[in-house]
This record gives structure tokens, sequence and C-alpha cells, in this order.
């Protein structure tokens, strides 16, 4: 018999696990007899207040696990401690055994529908076919928190490393501003320059994909794949109308049926001298056209393409705005989370402020620029929360 005077902790085993396995979470605790008194169990728990539960034995085998929470209800009660001496009167017997090589994840679900239906906090861990320990809920939910939480990071360092990537090299003959900021970790919104025939010619694209966090930062890294992998191909006369087909096609295959991205489409030739753009299901996209005696036209491209992934964009025609490039030429594009995030009041900033905010720093600096997009949307959402990302993106010739 194993009395609690008599308890030989084994040494910690926790090193040998992951920090994703179910061992390095285990408390490694011997059974005690089931003839222990229920006084000595109070005893031990007060004298242990970093234990939660205990194993309970008979011959060899395991009865149950004993939490402190029903032995602390017990003290509460003399009526109960008179009548019931034999521990086993109090355990709750094993509902499911864990294995301390297996994997948290795996292993969450289960306990979580144990608890649920059986109230069950505490559960017994083997290992190599002998009895390792205790692991309790509380523990398993902090842990596999703890590791999505590391998960988005990763993830949001790769979709960073995806937005800030760009095979451009400086030029001189135009100016990229890219302002993003994400709701969470990880998001929908990307944008990419990405460069052609040596910088010649340039595809410039905003994206914004249907849904939230991991699942749509990962179809935003799958439009990243498809620019990296142009980079190892000769894709000719494919520029334009062309290659968002190929992208729309790409994406269908990609992303589930009910998963799409809008897109902002800037096609820059500058050998030849012109701007083409697409709007792909996008917001509107505002173009800065200077004109005679130094005026300046504003135009506004609605969406006049469906979004890709949607497997129709090859069969849309004159879908394609040209305009020749000239020094003062401006392109806005940005996605809804601009004129769809909401003060504290709940009033959205909607089309009119989007408009006036872009109109309002054309001529402006690149720093100026940024300091007010920043202002007017740090001073609209102020202490409200910020539902969706918000990324601008603001094409200039010089």
């Amino acid at each position: 018999m194993i009395t609690l005077e008599n308890i030989n902790v084994r040494p910690d085993l926790k090193s040998a696990f992951s920090y994703r396995q179910i061992g390095s979470l285990t408390r490694e605790v011997e059974p005690i007899d089931v003839s222990a008194s229920v006084e000595s169990v109070m005893d031990f728990f007060q004298n242990n207040p970093t234990h939660t539960a205990l194993p309970i034995e008979r011959n060899g085998a395991l009865l149950g696990i004993l939490g402190r929470s029903d032995i602390e209800r017990l003290s509460e009660s003399a009526w109960a401690r008179f009548w019931q001496k034999e521990l086993d009167a109090y355990i709750q017997a094993p509902l499911v055994s864990l294995r301390a090589d297996d994997y948290i994840e795996k292993n969450v679900e289960q306990v979580l529908e144990l608890n649920t239906e059986k109230g069950a906090r505490h559960f017994a861990v083997f290992y190599r076919k002998s009895f390792f320990g205790i692991v309790n809920l509380q523990d398993m939910l902090a842990r596999i928190t703890e590791m999505r939480a590391q998960e988005m990071e990763k993830a949001r360092q790769v979709q960073k490393n995806l937005l800030e990537s760009s095979n451009c090299p400086k030029d001189g003959r135009y100016s990229l501003i890219a302002w993003n900021r994400m709701a969470s970790e990880v998001g929908g919104d990307f944008y990419k320059d990405f460069c052609l025939d040596g910088g010649s010619r340039r595809v410039i694209g905003c994206f914004d994909v249907s849904g939230k966090n991991l699942a749509a930062s990962l179809s935003t890294m799958a439009v990243g794949a498809f620019f990296s992998a142009l980079k190892h191909f000769d894709i000719g006369g494919k520029f334009g109308q062309e290659l968002t087909r190929r992208l729309d096609g790409f994406v269908d295959d990609l992303t589930p049926p009910d998963t799409f991205i809008t897109a902002a489409l800037l096609y820059v030739d500058l050998a030849e001298g012109t701007l083409t753009i697409q709007n792909c299901g996008h917001t509107p996209i505002y173009l800065f056209i200077p004109g005679e005696d130094r005026r300046v036209v504003g135009k506004t491209m609605p969406a006049n393409m469906a979004p890709l992934g949607m497997g129709v964009v090859s069969s849309e025609e004159n879908t394609a705005y040209r305009v020749p490039i000239s020094r003062g030429l401006r392109v806005v594009s940005y996605t809804d989370g601009l004129t769809d995030m909401v003060d504290p009041d709940g009033e959205r900033y909607g089309d009119d402020r989007a408009r006036d905010l872009i109109a309002g720093t054309y001529g402006k600096s690149e720093a100026e620029t940024r300091a007010a997009f920043s202002k007017a949307i740090d001073g609209w959402v102020s202490d409200a929360l910020q539902a969706d990302d918000i990324t601008i993106l603001d094409l200039r010739f010089l």
C-alpha cells in the first residue's frame, strides 16, 4: 500500500516530451491507496497547494482521480465525512486514458466533451503502458491557446514577408505608397509590386480575400505563391488581361468554392508608356489624370469584373481601362476595411470620406500622405474595434 506519508515522486520526465505533447503538461505523482483516510488526503492538499488532483489505486490498478475541489467540499460537510470512509466514494473513474507522447491538440476536443458531459477536469496519463501522472483540462486549454498564438505569429511573419517582398528595383519614374493595418495577427488583405522583363513591365495589385484570420491568410499566401512562381517562367506576351485570367484560374483551383478575392490590378508598361487597370469586384479605384493648365481630372473606376476565384474572368471581355502614363498621374486603390470602419458610436466611415481623404493627399509627399492616412484612420476608429483589415495602395508617376 502506498500511503501519503511515503509518496516517492519519480524523476521529472517532462523534458522528454515536446511542447505540443501531453507529457510536457503532466504532473508526475504516485497513486495513493484507496484505504488512505479522507483526513490524510485533506492534509496532503493543504501541504501541497500546487496539486489539483491525486490518483487513487487498489491492488496496483488505477481506480480513478480525486480532485482537490471534491475534498474541499467534503471538509464543509462533517456528515459526509462521517458516513463515507473509503476514498472510492469520492473519486471520478477514469473516463479516458491519455498517452504522454500524444499531441495535445488531437485530444482537446475529446476532453472538452467529457468535461461538458461528465464534469471531468483531470485525466490519467500513461507512458509506455505505465501510469505516468495527471493532466488537467485548464492546463491543456492554456497550452492550446499558447500554441495557436505562436502559430498565428509565424503566419503573421510569413504574410508580412510576402507583403513587403518585391523583386522590383527602384525606379525614379514612379513611387508606390503601401499603407496596411491588419485587424488581427493575420488577415485577408494583400498587395504586390511585381516586375517582369527587368522592370520595364510591372504588376501592382491590391487584394482583399473574403473571410478573416488564418483561412484568409492562406489565400493571400496562394496569391503570393503565384507571383513567386512567375519569376521562374517566361510568360512571354501574357501580360495584362491574359495574366489576370491565369491568376483567376489559379485562385479558383486552390481556394474553396465559397472563397473569392477582390483585386485592383494595375499593369504598368514603362516601355510602352501605358497603364492598364482592371477592377475585379474591388472597391472603387480613383484616378487623378493631369490635364492642361495644371488641372487634374478625377475619375472613379468601379468594379467591372467578377472577383478572382469564381472562374468567370476568362469569359469576360473589354474589362480593362487603359491610360497613357504621364507625370502627375496617380492611381489609388483601397480595401473595404477603410470604408467599413466605424467610430465608437457605430457610424461608418463611408465612401465620401474615403474619397475626400484620398483627394486631400494629392500632391503631398510620401511621408505627409502616410501621416494623413494614419491620422484619419486613428481618429475615426479611436476606441472602437477595427473589425477588418485596411490597405491603401497609392501609385504615383513622377
